[in-house]
This record gives structure tokens, C-alpha cells and sequence, in this order.
């Protein structure tokens, strides 16, 4: 992994708020008041974040992607910023366990958050499980989604979902210190590893390390070792969503990186 690459790549094409996580990740520097500002100016008055497929809807898949970048800046989880989005997950889900987006916006959706799709639903339920797993004061709604997504699990470990929702169920279990299932899951991604992306790797280590999962874990070591073979001469890595997301993309992997020591 060739770092001062990837460093240039970043500052030549970051926003500021990009170039704060560079600075967290590199450095450890964590947010400023000016950047918690900056961050928070896109937060709806619900505490969650707008897609950029429905301008006016607070969308839980959105929410989680804030609050994955909330985490490379090193914002700390009792800032309200945090606490408002955490708030706004838990009150959305739904009686038995799971998340899904509202039904006034299926014609909208991407396949990924579409209401009504069980994959969908299992993929959302993953992520907003991650999120709130890490906030003892979630642990009850945290473990009805895990028992939402267990019944749902077949006997490989498989989930009838996106792959990425295979490591978001596995850090919520883990957090939960559910390891049955989170192995299982983990052992169908074995079994899937070639058809991860430079994202999906990075996406996967930033999930799951700080759930608890050791860096030395088999999937970890292999997963690491492909991302760094997946670097551009450029420096970057490549979104699979497109150039637009390369610099977060390379972000992503630098953090993972960091977290593997």
C-alpha cells in the first residue's frame, strides 16, 4: 500500500470535510468545532441525513453512511450530532426487529433500500444494528434486530441479501457478543471473497474491527492483503458507485488500514 500516493490523491480532490477525515485517519486529529458544524449542517431536524434520490426524506441507509464518516472524523458518540441519529434509527424500527425505508418513497428507492424487499429489509435492519449495538442505551432494540436477522440466516451462514449485509449483521452480533452467527456469516464471505470490491474490503474491515472481530482473523488478513493489490497507480481505490466516491472510497481504505495497525 503505497500511502503518500493515496495521501496526494485525496488532497488534490477532498472537500473540506473529506480532508478532516485524512487528518483523523493520518493523524488523529479529531474534529473541530468548525468541522462538527460543517458536518451537522446537512442533518435534517429528525437527526437523520437525506439521500441523494429523495432530497426531502430523512433515509435510514443515508443515516448510516453519516454516521460512518462521523467516525472517520473522530467525532465521539455523545456529541448530539451522533446522539440525534442514533435516536432517530431506534425510533424507526419496526415491532418485529427490523428497519425498512417509508412506503411513501418506494418509487424512489434504489434496489438497496427499497420498502418491501426482504433483501432490502435485511441489508437496513444490518446496518442500523451496527450502529446501534455500539450505544449500551440501544442494547434492547440492537438485540431484536440480531434475533430478526438470526431467524433469517440459513444454514451456511448465508443471509438472502447484498453481501455487505453478511458484515453488517456479523458487527452487530459480535457487539452483542452473539459469535455463533457472526461466524457463520463470516464463513459464507470466505466462500464469496472473490466477488468483493475494493469497497465492499475496506466497508467490511472499518465494520467489523471495531465490533470486536481480531485483526488477525483469516478473513481480516485476506481481506487486507486484496485491498492493498486493488490501489491504482494513482493512489486511489475505485468506488463500485461510481468516480465521484473515490476520494471516500480511499478514505475507507486508509482507515481500514489504520485499524489493522
Amino acid at each position: 500500500m503505497n500511502l503518500s500516493l493515496a495521501t496526494q490523491y485525496i488532497q488534490s480532490n477532498a472537500s473540506s470535510l473529506e480532508l478532516a477525515r485524512l487528518r483523523f485517519i493520518l493523524e488523529g486529529q479529531p474534529a473541530s468545532a468548525a468541522v462538527i458544524a460543517e458536518f451537522q449542517a446537512s442533518q435534517r431536524p429528525d437527526g437523520g441525513w437525506s439521500p441523494f434520490w429523495a432530497p426531502d426524506y430523512s433515509s435510514l441507509d443515508a443515516t448510516c453512511f453519516h454516521l460512518a464518516q462521523a467516525q472517520q472524523l473522530g467525532i465521539p458518540f455523545d456529541t448530539h450530532v451522533i446522539a440525534a441519529a442514533l435516536r432517530c434509527l431506534a425510533q424507526r424500527q419496526k415491532a418485529d426487529g427490523s428497519w425498512e425505508e417509508d412506503p411513501s418513497i418506494a418509487a424512489l428507492a434504489p434496489p438497496w433500500a427499497k420498502p418491501g424487499d426482504l433483501a432490502a429489509t435485511l441489508y437496513l435492519t444490518g446496518n442500523c444494528a451496527s450502529w446501534l449495538a455500539a450505544s449500551p442505551e440501544y442494547a434492547a432494540e440492537s438485540s431484536r434486530a440480531a434475533a430478526f436477522l438470526a431467524a433469517h440466516q440459513e444454514e451456511n451462514g448465508r443471509l438472502p441479501s447484498f453481501l455487505h449485509t453478511h458484515w453488517l449483521a456479523a458487527g452487530a452480533w459480535l457487539r452483542l457478543g452473539l459469535t455463533q452467527p457472526a461466524m457463520l456469516a463470516l464463513g459464507y464471505l470466505q466462500e464469496r471473497f472473490d466477488d468483493l470490491s475494493a469497497s465492499h474490503l475496506a466497508w467490511l474491515i472499518t465494520t467489523l474491527l471495531p465490533a470486536g472481530l481480531p485483526s488477525d482473523h483469516a478473513l481480516v488478513v485476506r481481506s487486507l492483503a486484496k485491498l492493498a493489490d486493488l490501489q491504482q497507480l494513482d493512489g486511489r481505490w475505485q468506488s463500485e458507485d461510481g468516480a465521484d466516491l473515490d476520494v471516500n472510497a480511499t478514505l475507507e481504505a486508509l482507515f481500514a488500514f489504520k485499524l489493522c495497525g
